[in-house]
């Protein structure tokens, strides 16, 4: 059996010998990332701008329904690609071993961007299993150095104050 203290921790210089691959996937990854975020501040600004837009009283509303379906469409077409060039980045994280805590912290955090549904919402109004899962992939994050790309702006990040809120739920005994 491995204690933790003979897990490899060491320097950058050491994760990016042992975990390369990984370091590499997460790159393309961030790169392909960054295209579709741009697309989804493409779609909020055109539903912003199609809301804020004065109407004309001839203009009918459905026919900017019409336009708002069109322009959804139209980023849908160019998101498309983009998810299917981020598949296989994705397919090779999850199958790739990570040799460094720092390694684990990248898989930790790509699971997050997989189940980002679980930071949507504070810790406190999500189901058990979301928070285990979340909680779980927050504290990989932590020990490997991987900030998350996002938090809940009412969480904190004490896991003492996590584990008291905690108390009373299910597996959590007074004490423990």
């Amino acid at each position: 059996m491995i204690s933790l203290d003979q897990l490899p921790v060491g320097s950058a210089a050491s994760s990016l010998e042992d975990d390369s691959r990984l370091l590499a996937l997460e790159r393309q990854f961030n790169a392909i990332f960054a295209e579709l975020l741009a697309l989804d501040r493409l779609r909020h600004n055109q539903k912003t701008r199609q809301g804020a837009a004065p109407q004309r009283p001839e203009q009918s509303t459905g026919q900017t329904s019409l336009e708002e379906h069109a322009c959804e469409e139209a980023v849908a077409r160019r998101i498309e690609p983009v998810l299917a060039r981020l598949y296989p980045i994705e397919r090779a994280i999850m199958e790739t071993q990570a040799r460094t805590i720092a390694g684990l912290g990248l898989k930790a955090r790509h699971a997050a961007h997989v189940m980002s549904q679980y930071w949507e919402d504070p810790l406190d109004q999500i189901d058990w299993d979301a928070q285990a899962v979340r909680l779980l992939i927050e504290a990989v994050c932590d020990v490997g150095g991987t900030p998350l790309p996002f938090r809940h702006a009412g969480d904190n990040d004490d896991c003492a104050t996590r584990r008291s809120s905690l108390q009373g739920a299910p597996g959590m005994e007074e004490g423990e």
